[in-house]
């Protein structure tokens, strides 16, 4: 069964549980929870991109029997971190996308170290809830777009031979300055949100390849989550023959993009 969903979502810590930060986050949330991944999708497995696990030279696939819940972050009021989201690998799957990538000479080796950091599941929370479905999460690493492009294709061809029901989860935030911030819940940033409109764009045209050599002076503006690396993984993995669909696209905090994207086969 070839890779039936593919979704770049956000992850920002506030939607583990918007009310602790006011409401804001609160339709990001029940977008995400409306996408029914579960019901809808029903997938065997979950393969998960986080921008939260950087690796230096490799890319790296989770390959453990049970996914340890990471807490990367700190600061954040204590209900955050009694959230508890653990969910079963799949040591199979994982090991076949390695020896793909190897295959293919791209620069990638398995460990059972790191887990599910909140890039990953604060958004499969609401996405699958009862996290009894196996989930394999993949590090981005530094280095290139087509980097991340190319491992995108080995992953692609792994789950286009599977027998298992695959979604795909690339998650981060389009435009992610900090340096933008406001504490005000209405702050908005109207050029940070005109340059992400051009990329969305390219993206409504599964022009990826456009979005891998952007504008680098409008890049470094909005200074995209993990650079995208996430987003190519996916883009990869998909080529063009997925239907893209923008779910939403909230802003957050006047720094910050809650955008949803859903791609379907066909």
């Amino acid at each position: 069964m070839p890779l039936v969903e593919a979704l770049y979502v956000p992850n920002a810590p506030n939607l583990i549980a918007p009310e602790v930060f006011g409401g804001v986050g609160a339709d990001t949330v029940r977008e995400l929870r409306g996408l029914d991944l579960g019901r809808q999708v029903q997938p065997d497995v979950v393969v998960v991109v986080s921008p939260h696990w950087v690796s230096e030279k490799r890319f790296l696939v989770q390959q453990s029997e049970r996914i340890p819940q990471v807490f990367d972050f700190s600061g954040f009021p204590p209900e955050l971190g009694e959230v508890m989201y653990s969910p079963p690998g799949d040591p199979a799957l994982a090991a076949r996308l390695v020896a793909r990538g190897v295959e293919r000479g791209i620069p990638v080796t398995g460990t059972t170290q790191w887990g599910l950091d909140h890039g990953a599941w604060a958004p499969l929370m609401h996405l699958l809830p009862d996290a009894r479905i196996p989930v394999v999460p993949l590090s981005i690493k530094h280095g290139s777009p087509s980097e991340h492009l190319a491992w995108g294709k080995a992953i692609g061809s792994v789950l286009a031979e599977s027998d298992q029901r695959v979604a795909l989860l690339a998650t981060g935030s389009i435009t992610h300055s900090f340096a933008r911030m406001r504490t005000a819940p209405t702050a908005t940033w109207p050029e940070g949100e005109r340059v992400e409109k051009e990329i969305l764009d390219l993206i409504m045209q599964r022009r990826y390849e456009e979005v891998a050599k952007f504008d680098p002076r409008k890049w470094s503006l909005i200074e995209p989550e993990g650079d995208l690396g996430p987003f190519f993984v996916l883009a990869g993995a998909i080529g063009k023959s997925f239907q893209p669909r923008l779910v939403s696209t909230h802003q957050m905090w006047g720094a910050f993009s809650l955008t949803i994207l859903e791609f379907t086969p066909g």
